[in-house]
């Protein structure tokens, strides 16, 4: 912030500006004061990712010398001189792994995941990042109000019943039942990152009652736009946790990481714990939902509608119940936020943390890599 508030007026304050918002306004102007090509051609950064890989599109390649490849021959002749990693989904961790254990990066001094999500990259953060105490980033901000948009077009779809308005058209059925609102409702956010928060933002705008679970209850205070933080103080969030939060909410939103921690947190015991009429929406990681159970309380109306940008495989197996699931519901193929200026928004955070680390500033989106998020 204090790099972009000469830019944008002295009466910027930090609170005011979310990151969603910096990112948007660091594009392209404050890219444009980045080092120099001079300068940023002796900094030589290793890029893997598939070289049809529509990132590679909008490179920003007055700002460092780029490497990019798919392969060990590709990247070979300039890794050794790479002082930076920055990987791009969905390119192999094996390859990453390679050219670490072949002490192919010697200059190395930080990695960047372009995707929010790590799951992909944390093994090898684990092995070879944390011992090394070298950092590891990621692109979250930059797609959390895409996110936040689609979640609530989710709530809304069912809230509104709009498949009964289609239904209605094509029968010619003058139908006047009673309309829903989100306004007083209470929506309940599993994980409080940079999507939640953005989320909780929107909840508020609808006139929502907000509360999230997360893994450090303590930390409320820092949390905006929430009404009450359900979870531990100390120690992992426990049944009672999750069954205080799915009891009293109409709208539950996951955007849980995948971590061992967080693998099948929805599963049967929670979808019966929800309301018959809520609506759950994923927009975190597939691996933290039980496939099987949702389906099983979609199929037999034990909830009232879920949508579901993530799954546990993907794409989603021709054989998944979820298919079977009627108007019930919504599927898009981890779309959600792949929006028209997508890779451009990951660029940014790319672009951001890649000036922390030329000036030798704090990384802005570091990741915790024994967490994994």
């Amino acid at each position: 912030l204090d790099e972009i508030r000469p830019m944008f007026g002295v009466g910027l304050r930090a609170p005011a500006l979310r990151t969603q918002q910096a990112l948007c306004l660091l594009t392209p102007r404050v890219l444009s004061t980045y080092p120099s090509p001079t300068t940023a051609a002796q900094r030589v950064v290793c890029v893997i990712a598939p070289r049809n890989s529509p990132a590679l599109a909008q490179v920003p390649h007055g700002l460092a010398d780029f490497v990019i490849g798919e392969s060990l021959d590709e990247l070979l002749p300039r890794a050794a001189q790479a002082e930076a990693v920055l990987f791009i989904p969905p390119a192999s961790p094996v390859l990453l792994e390679e050219l670490w254990r072949g002490r192919h990066l010697p200059a190395c001094r930080w990695v960047h995941c372009f995707f929010a999500g790590v799951d992909s990259v944390q093994p090898f953060a684990l092995q070879h990042l944390l011992p090394a105490g070298l950092p590891l980033t990621n692109g979250r901000g930059a797609f959390s109000s895409s996110l936040a948009e689609y979640a609530f077009t989710a709530a809304l779809h069912f809230n509104k019943q709009v498949a009964r308005w289609l239904t209605n058209r094509e029968g010619r059925v003058w139908d006047k039942f009673v309309m829903g609102e989100l306004r007083g409702k209470t929506l309940g956010l599993l994980g409080m990152g940079d999507i939640a928060q953005a989320c909780a933002a929107l909840g508020k705008a609808f006139g929502m009652h907000v509360i999230c679970l997360r893994r450090n209850a303590s930390k409320q205070a820092s949390v905006p736009n929430v009404d009450m933080v359900l979870g531990p103080y100390t120690g992992p969030i426990q049944p009672a946790h999750k069954r205080a939060l799915l009891e009293q909410s109409d709208v539950v939103i996951s955007t849980l990481p995948g971590t061992a921690e967080t693998h099948h947190f929805m599963s049967f015991a929670e979808f019966d714990a929800m309301r018959a009429d809520a609506t759950f929406i994923s927009i975190g990681r597939g691996s933290a939902v039980n496939e099987a159970a949702l389906s099983r309380a979609l199929l037999t109306g034990r909830l009232g509608g879920a949508a579901l940008d993530v799954f546990e495989v993907e794409p989603l197996p021709p054989d998944s119940p979820l298919w079977s699931c009627g108007e019930r519901l919504l599927l898009t193929a981890h779309n959600a936020d792949y929006t028209d200026n997508y890779f451009k928004l990951g660029w940014s955070v790319w672009a951001v943390n890649f000036d922390r680390h030329v000036h030798g500033g704090p990384l802005a989106t570091p990741v915790d890599i024994i967490a994994g998020y």
